[in-house]
């Protein structure tokens, strides 16, 4: 009972603080709005301009970080227990460098400027889809191990990046800069228009593996385990894959390589509420959302009217954690 009333607590806390993350995120920006104006803007304000600015450029942007954090952190979080690999997480298998040749083509060829505002994302999403797909084949070999998938990734992932680092080369500088400030991960070029189709998949996403959670309980126990059980360890690896990878891709393609939450999240979540992913994937959801809104806003203010790309802020903070934990290691050593 008390660690059922602990995890409440817990969720309970996490939610204020997704709630608290939302209000001070439509708030802040390079012009303040009081937080009553922002509420009235929900309730029937007439200001037109400040409604405008509310729904039209800080809450699809709200939005779309709460989506992708919670989409990175939950991909992390199932792709450490397939790959039974603490560091692993959606990046490791090659999913930034097809995203980053992907866009590069799209911004490159200067076809963004006269074609749907899809296009950009959709290069991006064939983009993640044929490294996942490379990385997918390469690891069958080997019955999906742990050690093939993450060295596949790794592979893959310098080719494309090499790939890019050509093009970029050899492409005008105008459109580079630009390919890179989303490269670098940025919530900027969120499109109201694309956001109701990537909530949908990211949030169908979310749900199906968070139903999946006494799965991967059967996967984190072992192979033998699960055909004791009755478990088709190997087709449900390829599914649980395949989703994940699905969602990282959706938030990939339209927020660009937002590093650290898929691979610190999960990490921090597992000291709160324990590894029973049933639990800590919709805890790592909400934490992941929280954690990648106040870095969007703290990517926003820290250096006005510069906004920093959100990418930066977590890789700082993800690089930090991560000393923090080798330091915690080698003293238990």
């Amino acid at each position: 009972m008390l660690f059922n009333r602990k995890i409440m607590v817990i969720f309970v806390c996490l939610f204020l603080l997704l709630v608290l993350s939302i209000l001070v995120s439509l708030w802040l920006g390079t012009i303040n709005i009081s937080v009553l104006d922002v509420v009235g803007s929900f309730i029937g304000n007439d200001d037109i301009d400040l409604r405008k600015m509310i729904f039209y450029v800080r809450l699809p942007r709200v939005v779309m970080a709460v989506m992708a954090g919670a989409a990175l952190a939950v991909s992390g979080c199932v792709f450490q227990v397939i790959l039974k690999n603490p560091l692993a997480d959606p990046f490791t298998l090659g999913i930034s460098g097809g995203a980053a040749f992907g866009t590069a083509i799209a911004f490159l060829s200067g076809l963004f400027t006269i074609t749907s505002i899809f296009f950009v994302p959709l290069l991006a999403l064939a983009g993640v889809f044929v490294s996942v797909f490379i990385v997918y084949v390469l690891s069958s070999y080997k019955n999906f191990n742990s050690n093939s998938m993450i060295l596949s990734g790794v592979v893959v992932s310098y080719i494309f990046s090499s790939i890019v680092m050509l093009l970029y080369i050899l492409a005008p500088s105008g459109s580079v800069h630009t390919a890179l400030v989303w490269l670098m991960g940025s919530l900027s070029y969120v499109d109201i228009k694309i956001l109701p189709f990537a909530s949908i998949l990211i949030c169908a996403g979310v749900l199906f593996l968070t139903f999946c959670g006494n799965t991967l309980n059967l996967i984190a126990l072992g192979g033998e385990k699960c055909r004791t059980l009755g478990v088709n360890i190997n087709l449900t690896i390829k599914i649980l894959f395949i989703i994940a990878s699905i969602l990282t891709a959706v938030t990939v393609s339209i927020c660009g390589i937002i590093g650290f939450v898929g691979l610190m999240i999960p990490h921090i979540m597992r000291k709160f509420v324990g590894v029973n992913n049933t639990v800590l994937i919709p805890a790592c959801a909400l934490s992941g959302a929280v954690f990648l809104l106040v870095c969007d806003t703290t990517a926003r203010i820290v250096v006005l009217p510069i906004q920093v790309p959100v990418g930066v802020v977590t890789s700082i903070v993800g690089g930090i954690f991560f000393v923090f934990l080798l330091v915690g290691v080698e003293r238990k050593i």
